[in-house]
């Protein structure tokens, strides 16, 4: 069955039982994306990064969050 077969059936469910299709297929590609993202920490895909973000702390090379936030010519 295709994405447009379900989309076509879809189609027929009275609006109530789309909307509670609609959260449970948000929940189910939440929790894909959940999974992907804590496999590539375990798999160390962050670690370089990671490494270098604490460097940055180390040396003094980071700005406050606030700073970033109030900076009108990031608005």
């Amino acid at each position: 069955m295709s994405a447009a077969d379900v989309m076509n059936l879809a189609k027929q469910l009275p609006d109530r039982e789309v909307l509670n299709l609609a959260r449970m297929l948000d929940e189910w590609t939440a929790s894909m994306v959940d999974q992907k993202f804590a496999s590539a920490i375990q798999s160390g895909a962050f670690d370089k990064l990671a490494a270098e973000a604490l460097q940055e702390l180390e040396t003094g090379k980071t700005i406050p969050l606030d700073e970033v936030l109030h900076d009108p010519r990031l608005s």
